[in-house]
């Protein structure tokens, strides 16, 4: 690689990093709004996660009788897992910022790894309802992760590589054709467990603060000050890293292919419009679905993982 191409490569993945730091508060505030005007309200400003971090990075935690060192540590690894993951999506460029570190088993990691440590926090705080929360996480994780590497799978199947660089630059490359039935399967069994992965409805209610009725909330619900402006934060950028692996592995159109500025630019363009559609969409399900009794969840999740199967087997037994 000549001293232009590593600037530009630098260059690009410090692009794709602000971005994605800088914007997923603001993503989850677009989301609020749309879903507030879907239900004929106001809603609040589009800038409001940024205000809301501020105030509580500037407070002092406040914590349980019995909480240990595991709730002072656990914040610090639930974001730095996130923005980990960040780093390893290819959300701007095909190739993400570090590039041959880790492929798509190690995302997947991070997010069960982010999961494990929040519900550590939740149990370590005493609280019955984050204690009910974790619970029902860990419960929820052991349906989702399943069906989120089996549809992985399919496209890892199709490019012959776990490496996400490698995958989007086969689909970038295979233009329409990369959809076959096998990945148009594949990325609706992904859909079904991201809603899942992001904590929205049918699955969980992010607005909720029902005891009877949290999941992603209950786990937090002991966290305060700047442990809770952490965690909030790890789960804006959460969102981004679902809806960047799921563009990098089933829709990786529009990302750049080289370093020239109009390729950057463009790739930055599609990555917005990209995340912008998945907040939409997102609030488009929080107005239109009610959250599902949790006894259901299985059969919801089971249907992924059916979709996934089915296309792998679409995959290996259908003619390209």
């Amino acid at each position: 690689m000549t001293m232009d191409a590593a600037a530009g490569t630098f260059l690009i993945a410090i692009v794709q990093v602000l971005l994605v730091l800088g914007c997923a508060p603001l993503l989850q505030g677009i989301l609020r709004k749309v879903k507030a005007r879907l239900q004929y309200r106001r809603g609040p400003s589009i800038w409001q996660p940024y205000r809301d971090l501020r105030k509580w990075w500037g407070k002092t935690p406040v914590e349980s009788d019995t909480a240990s060192v595991v709730t002072a540590v656990a914040p610090v690894v639930v974001l730095a897992a996130m923005v980990s993951a960040v780093l390893l999506l290819p959300i701007v460029s095909v190739r993400p910022p570090l590039d041959h570190v880790g492929d798509l088993l190690v995302v997947v990691g991070l997010l069960a790894l982010a999961r494990f440590a929040m519900a550590l926090a939740a149990l370590d705080a005493g609280s019955a309802f984050g204690g009910m929360g974790a619970s029902r996480e860990v419960a929820i994780a052991s349906l989702v992760e399943p069906g989120i590497l089996l549809a992985l799978v399919v496209a890892v199947a199709g490019a012959g590589t776990t490496d996400l660089a490698g995958i989007a630059a086969h689909g970038t490359s295979a233009g329409w054709s990369m959809f076959t039935p096998a990945l148009l399967l594949g990325a609706l069994a992904f859909g079904i467990v991201a809603v899942a992965e992001t904590g929205h409805e049918p699955v969980d209610n992010p607005d909720t603060h029902l005891e009877l009725t949290m999941i992603h909330e209950g786990m937090l619900i002991e966290a305060s000050g700047r442990r809770l402006a952490m965690l909030t934060y790890a789960s804006q950028l959460k969102l981004v890293v679902v809806v960047g692996l799921f563009a990098a592995v089933f829709l990786p159109f529009g990302s750049a292919s080289s370093t020239a500025p109009s390729a950057v630019v463009a790739g930055v363009a599609f990555a917005l419009m990209k995340l912008l559609a998945a907040a939409c969409g997102l609030a488009l399900l929080d107005t239109g679905m009610a959250k599902v009794r949790i006894m259901a969840l299985p059969g919801l999740l089971g249907v992924s993982s059916l979709l996934a199967l089915t296309a792998l087997a679409a995959h290996l037994w259908l003619p390209a």
